[in-house]
């Protein structure tokens, strides 16, 4: 990402919130770095221990750090630096054997130093008051540098220690060299480390480096600073207590940095099957390792995908002291709300999660109790699941301006035909987006698996054509739309937009319920049966006029199936505590359920890996919509073929019509952008190309 991606602060200062200084600002700034100095009156490998992300990001840029430290050392991190200076790290302390960052041992703040300087990639000196044994090197500065030339200094009165960036009030100011009235500070810093480091300083002190300092015994053991050793070690075992299951992959931590840097405000704008569950799963417990009084409200379109969240979160041994469902399936939500911010307020919990739906957490009664009962020393993580739809005039209310911390998600967060609800969304999480596309998922290597992290794809579009009748009807409303546009561009009234929005409609009715389409599936689904030996792991995406037709076709087949539409309730318990939508995906994921037929229910986070084959009947022009279709049958699975994707594409009888043209460019523009990343994208271009379509101004 580099600096500039980063939203650096001119100052720096310790506030109520613990860690501020540590997370908002080094270790982002660290993880971000290839090479790092740093000037500090006092140093303890403390500091490296409760920086150790950024560190490990230092490393993994293949990052060094120089050190400038005053000659005072505990007794441990002076025998460290001893035995490096012997040659003897490695058998002493067998530091290379089952070291990891991501598990918190008492001596970890020794290994990693050991490890640091038998690897070269800490290099320290140390500076002596030339004028005055009794006094010391006391200056704090820092300078870092990014991989595209960019660097950034701080100068003030932090330590490098676990109780300077944890615990003491400090204070620093930052420099940005890219900034122009900036960048002659910066200098002023950058100067000032290069001509102590190469002993240039004669007048004010003398520079020695590590060998140089041990034998002329320069450096002065001095006791063990218990507290900032007892500091390091609450601060590692928090960090860990609540992580210790949780395994996030480079663009998951990029995600959270991006989260942080922004005021712990974010749209996660990433592809269905990427993690962004798990990415939002990894900022909560960035909150949760420290000590604060926290709320999280996760907020879904639908009680499953709630519920799914809830199973996610507790398979992974995340430790909140409650969990609760906070909806309409709970007869006594508004109680259980009330209670849990009482509890946590009078320090009988001191956490919860709460999972709820837009509905509810957009009701008055719902917001309301939250206002009333957050109080000053309770913050509240607002996460909001498939973000897109709480622009509505209606839950849009569920955006309390209370929310301490918000994270939103969303594989395409952008709402079509409605730039005011995208701009309320975009504005409430802090108009910062971090982006992982399908694009990005298939071109980055899952490092678990050795794949990329969503399936490859075929797309097949599956041309049919209106019949007489609905041909007709479509030219009819064609006419009808191009007069009302007419009229809403001359009048702009509330109701010539309504008229024009109602044959638009009409007329995408035509085409997503085309009576061609039945035939075609038939065809289709014949085709699978002869190629696979029976179909599975197959889901049909429908209109409301299409389902029961469908449904017939399988059934005359003696294909096993079942439908997710509104009827099938999320609420209802049918057995072993799943709800009747939740046992239908369970028996389809065994396979029980061959083909799943969903309208837009099924559109939005449901988690079904196995689903391979894709056939949509039915499809919108929202780019949001198939690009969460496409996500339901790309995710990863053990053992996963090449995913399908069957798209019936509606052509009209004449196209030499320019109306008619307009319909196969529009489905055109449709198909291309599901198949923008797939495998035969050439082969698609081409077909829509033989068409006649106008593919160069797709």
């Amino acid at each position: 990402m580099g600096f500039k991606n980063l939203n650096i602060k001119k100052c720096y200062e310790t506030t109520s919130k613990k860690n501020e200084l540590l997370e908002t600002f080094y270790i982002p700034v660290l993880n971000e770095s290839t090479r790092y100095f740093r000037i500090a009156g006092y140093f303890s490998s403390t500091a490296l221990m409760v920086a150790s992300r950024g560190i490990e990001g230092l490393v993994n840029n293949n990052g060094t750090m120089r050190l400038l430290i005053s000659p005072e050392v505990s007794e441990h991190d002076y025998e460290i630096l001893k035995l490096n200076q012997d040659g003897n790290l490695s058998e002493s302390l067998d530091i290379f054997k089952d070291f990891d960052l991501s598990k918190f041992d008492d001596s970890d703040n020794l290994r990693l130093l050991a490890w640091l300087l038998a690897n070269e990639k800490l290099e320290i000196k140390i500076v002596v008051n030339k004028n005055s044994q009794k006094s010391i090197f006391h200056q704090k500065v820092g300078i870092f540098f990014d991989d595209v030339g960019d660097a950034i200094s701080f100068s003030g009165s932090v330590n490098e220690t676990a109780k300077g960036w944890l615990e003491n009030i400090e204070e620093f100011k930052t420099f940005r060299s890219w900034e122009i009235i900036e960048n002659e500070y910066f200098n002023n810093d950058l100067t000032k480390f290069n001509q102590y480091w190469h002993n240039e300083k004669k007048e004010l002190a003398d520079v020695y480096d590590l060998p140089e300092s041990i034998k002329k015994k320069i450096i002065a053991k001095k006791p063990n600073d218990i507290y900032d050793i007892a500091i390091m070690k609450k601060f590692s075992q928090q960090r860990h207590n609540n992580i210790k299951s949780l395994s996030l992959f480079k663009h998951q931590i990029d995600a959270i940095n991006a989260w942080k840097n922004n005021n712990y405000s974010i749209l996660m704008e990433m592809a269905t099957g990427t993690g962004k569950t798990r990415a939002a799963i990894g900022c909560f417990c960035e909150l949760l390792k420290e000590d604060r009084k926290i709320l999280i409200i996760i907020s879904t379109p639908q009680n499953t995908l709630s519920r799914q969240w809830k199973d996610d979160i507790e398979r992974l041994g995340i430790n909140v002291d409650r969990n609760i469902i906070i909806d309409g399936s709970n007869s006594s939500w508004k109680r259980d709300l009330e209670l849990t911010l009482i509890d946590i307020n009078l320090d009988r919990i001191n956490n919860a999660i709460i999972y709820t739906t837009h509905t509810t957490s957009s009701k008055k009664d719902f917001t309301n109790i939250v206002e009333k009962l957050k109080l000053n020393n309770l913050e509240i993580l607002f996460i909001c699941d498939e973000v897109h739809a709480i622009g509505s005039d209606k839950q849009r209310e569920a955006l309390l301006s209370c929310y301490d911390f918000r994270i939103g998600l969303s594989a395409t967060p952008d709402r079509m035909f409605d730039s005011e609800g995208t701009a309320v969304i975009k504005e409430f999480f802090g108009n910062k987006i971090f982006e992982f596309t399908i694009r990005d998922a298939l071109n980055t290597i899952n490092p678990l698996t050795g794949k990329p992290f969503l399936n490859t794809f075929y797309y097949y579009p599956r041309y049919v054509f209106l019949n007489e009748e609905e041909d007709a009807s479509y030219k009819f409303y064609s006419r009808q739309i191009a007069a009302a546009k007419t009229k809403f561009e001359k009048e702009e009234t509330k109701e010539a937009k309504l008229e024009l929005q109602r044959l638009l409609m009409c007329r995408a009715n035509i085409v997503k319920s085309a009576e061609n389409k039945l035939p075609e599936l038939d065809l289709i689904i014949d085709e699978l049966q002869d190629e696979l030996g029976r179909i599975k792991d197959t889901i049909i995406f429908v209109s409301n006029e299409q389902i029961k037709p469908a449904i017939d076709i399988l059934s005359k087949k003696y294909i096993s199936r079942s439908k997710i539409t509104e009827s099938e309730s999320s609420r209802k318990l049918v057995s072993d505590s799943k709800t009747e939508r939740q046992k239908i995906i369970a028996d389809f994921k065994r396979g029980d359920v061959r083909v799943l037929l969903g309208i837009k229910c099924l559109d939005e986070g449901i988690d079904i890996p196995n689903a391979r084959i894709a056939i949509i009947m039915a499809s919108s022009v929202n780019p949001r919509e198939y690009v969460q279709r496409v996500g339901r049958v790309i995710r990863q699975a053990p053992n996963k073929e090449p995913s399908i994707i069957y798209d019936l594409i509606v052509l009209p009888e004449n196209l030499d019509l320019i109306s008619d043209q307009n319909l196969l460019n529009k489905e055109a523009r449709r198909a291309l952008l599901i198949a923008q990343n797939a495998i035969n994208y050439k082969d698609v271009k081409q077909s829509f190309e033989m068409k006649g379509a106008k593919i160069e101004c797709l």
